[in-house]
């Protein structure tokens, strides 16, 4: 038997927003939370695509 096909599910926006929300909260500069969003969003790309390719 086979497991059925279910997408994979996608959680990583709530883990950037939640990470951005508590910089904000511990006081960290807009530039300082643009660099931490940017390098997320940077990463999460780079994993995404690492993840395609596999066969």
């Amino acid at each position: 038997m086979t497991a059925p096909s279910t997408p994979p599910r996608r959680n990583w926006p709530y883990a950037v927003v939640a990470i951005v929300v508590l910089a904000l909260q511990q006081g960290w500069d807009a530039r300082q939370i643009t660099t931490l969003a940017v390098s997320l969003l940077v990463l999460i790309a780079v994993i995404t695509a690492a993840g395609d390719n596999r066969e």
